[in-house]
This record gives C-alpha cells, sequence and structure tokens, in this order.
C-alpha cells in the first residue's frame, strides 16, 4: 500500500437508492484497495442470483500472488436478507484475503450487521443533498471533478431541465466542460444551446418506436425532433448512434447474463422496460443499425444523400426489419 493512504477495509456497505452515488462511493472504494487488489480485478454479482456460499469462498480465496480478492455484490438487499446470519458471522471476523462489498438500496440501523460494519467504520451512506445544498453539490461537483466554476443560473437551469438527479447532472457537467473548451466558467446560456434534456428524450423515442417496429410512430417522432429543435439534424446521426451504442452493450449483457440491471443503471432506466426491448431486438440487429448509420454518416459527408432523407431511410429500413421478425415469431 502507497505510504499516506487509508488501509482499505475487509468488508464494507455502500448504502444509498441512487445508483450514480453508490458507483461513486464504489470507485473511491476500488481505489483504496487498488495496490492491494489480484490483478483480475474485482468481481462482481448480482445480489438477485448471488449464493451466499460461492461469494463467501471467493473472498476467502487468497490469491496466488498474495493480492487480495475484491468481491462485489450489487443489489444486496435480498442477498442481505436471505443470507443475514452467514453475513453477520462474516463480517464479525472477515478473511484477510480479501474485500467483500455489498451494494444496497438501504441496511437499517437497527440490524445487527449494521452495527457490526459501522464497528468496523464500514458502512458508506449515499444520499443526495436536498435544496439549496443540491445546488451547492452541483458546483463543487463542476469545480472538483471538471475544473470549472459554474453561474448560479446555470445551476438553475440545470436542475429546471434535469432535475435533482446526481447522475443526469454528473453527465451533462462532463458534456458542458468539454463543449466551453478553455473557458473557465459555464454560464447560463451554455446549458440552454446544450442540454435541454427534450432533445435527447425525442431522439430516443425514435429508437424506441423503432424497437418496436412501429415505423409511422418512429416516423413522427423523428418529424417532432425537426419541428423542435434548428439543430437537431446536425446531432441526429451522432444521437441515433449514442443510443443505439448502449443497446448494444445492454444486449451483449442480456446474452451473457439474462438480465439488463447493469446497463440499466448506466442508462438511467427501467431495467424490465429494458429487458423488454432486448427481447425484441438482437445483436445481429443493433450491429446493423451500427453499420447503417456509419454508412448514412459517410453519404451526408461525400453528398450522396441528406440527413433527413438518410435518417428516414433508417428508419424505415429498421423499424420494417423489427415487424418482420416479431411477424415470424408470432
Amino acid at each position: 500500500m502507497r505510504k499516506g493512504r487509508k488501509e482499505a477495509p475487509l468488508v464494507c456497505a455502500i448504502v444509498g437508492a441512487d445508483p450514480f452515488l453508490r458507483n461513486t462511493a464504489l470507485a473511491r472504494l476500488i481505489d483504496a484497495v487498488r495496490d492491494e487488489m489480484d490483478q483480475l480485478g474485482p468481481s462482481r454479482c448480482d445480489g438477485a442470483q448471488a449464493s451466499v456460499a460461492d461469494v463467501l469462498d471467493e473472498v476467502r480465496t487468497q490469491s496466488l500472488l498474495g493480492d487480495r480478492r475484491v468481491v462485489i455484490v450489487d443489489d444486496a438487499d435480498d442477498f442481505i436478507t436471505a443470507n443475514r446470519a452467514a453475513l453477520e458471522k462474516y463480517c464479525s471476523s472477515p478473511a484477510e484475503s480479501g474485500c467483500l462489498i455489498l451494494l444496497c438500496d438501504s441496511l437499517p440501523r437497527n440490524t445487527r450487521l449494521h452495527r457490526i460494519l459501522a464497528e468496523r467504520d464500514a458502512v458508506v451512506t449515499c444520499e443526495a443533498p436536498r435544496g439549496a445544498a443540491f445546488g451547492a453539490w452541483i458546483a463543487q461537483r463542476a469545480e472538483n471533478e471538471y475544473g470549472k466554476r459554474i453561474a448560479a443560473q446555470a445551476v438553475q437551469s440545470l436542475r429546471r431541465l434535469l432535475g435533482d438527479s446526481p447522475g443526469w447532472i454528473d453527465a451533462e457537467l462532463s458534456k458542458l466542460a468539454s463543449f466551453v473548451g478553455d473557458r473557465k466558467e459555464i454560464a447560463a446560456s451554455d446549458v440552454e444551446e446544450l442540454t435541454d434534456h427534450r432533445r435527447e428524450e425525442k431522439v430516443f423515442a425514435v429508437i424506441e418506436a423503432m424497437s418496436e417496429g412501429d415505423t409511422a410512430a418512429a416516423l413522427a417522432q423523428w418529424e417532432q425532433v425537426l419541428a423542435t429543435d434548428r439543430a437537431a439534424p446536425g446531432r441526429a446521426i451522432a444521437g441515433l448512434a449514442y443510443g443505439v451504442r448502449q443497446l448494444v452493450d445492454a444486449r451483449g449483457e442480456f446474452e451473457l447474463t439474462g438480465k439488463v440491471f447493469q446497463s440499466a443503471k448506466r442508462m438511467f432506466t427501467d431495467p424490465g422496460a429494458l429487458q423488454r426491448r432486448m427481447q425484441r431486438l438482437s445483436m445481429v440487429q443493433l450491429l446493423e443499425q451500427q453499420r447503417d448509420l456509419l454508412a448514412a454518416d459517410l453519404a451526408v459527408k461525400t453528398g450522396l444523400s441528406t440527413i433527413e432523407l438518410a435518417i428516414e431511410q433508417f428508419i424505415v429500413k429498421h423499424s420494417a426489419s423489427v415487424h418482420a421478425t416479431q411477424a415470424r415469431t408470432g
């Protein structure tokens, strides 16, 4: 361990309902154990499916190189409820060979497990600030993470457009920091120019309608994008490509695990709705969408097509493809 670094815990519960704040706390914790961590990196499992015996065996297993194994249990609320006695016993005397991290929405203070972990200073509570404190959090995040001041009116605009969601706000701060370049301050005008989330919602509504095989609805959503955002054509291919890339990642997770809970967290969407979408779209279809968007971008840049025509052709082709697949499968 590097000199001066805080000793990494053997067990830890990261508690909070907001996935962004939980993942931020997890990143800090992983950084604290990085010098000691097994070269394979952390092992992650879904708390809804994980076996407590397998989890504890993993964290107890000594690495051949003497490093510590880091085992993360995602969505651990039900896992804790089902295996409370075993976890209480383990956390009372954890193995030196590993680090067990439980990510959960809640861990009541009146439970024995909370008391055991609290005695080890091993409970990290992640709660989003409220009211004026959330505005201060945005300003601190912009300064500490992205090296930018942010005007008070810009903070207000972000909250008006995106709500008090730490994950959405942080993602937008990242884009805004790149957008303003060398300029030290993010102004309200920057937010209004770049952020209006209704643009992204409308573009993603096009993808949603396509995933349902509804050509008419997808074209209608595209017409709304054009009607409400004068700059939409210039952003259309990039926006659609971003949405399709997210679905490719989700499809990959779905094929490996049968679930999409990690992808849903990253996309800030409902896991059930995303899983139903994955059942309608194959990886082959999604990769073909990516290739067609690349071809459309090339056609536009070489003058062989317009953005409007290229997107309409893309929508018609891939909505029809999904519709045909649904018809074959009943």
